[in-house]
């Protein structure tokens, strides 16, 4: 519950970047460093929209997002 409604703040225990999960008018936020192993999750919408590319580690996630800003 540290990071419930933290998306995109560090973590409290490990100063990751909090994550983000969306379904629907739903919400899950989570630290990928401390419980998933710094596996992203993929958020459903999104990962129908890039299918196989899906980041899986929040570097590459970060990467993604500055090549669609351009």
């Amino acid at each position: 519950m540290a990071v419930h409604g933290k998306y995109g703040v560090p973590c409290p225990d490990c100063g990751a970047k909090v994550q983000r999960l969306r379904y629907a008018s739903n919400e899950a936020n989570y630290c990928p460093t401390c419980q998933t192993e710094g596996k992203l999750l993929a958020d459903r919408a999104m990962s129908r929209l890039l299918k196989g590319d899906w980041p899986k580690s929040d570097e590459a996630l970060e990467s993604l997002k500055e090549r669609l800003r351009e």
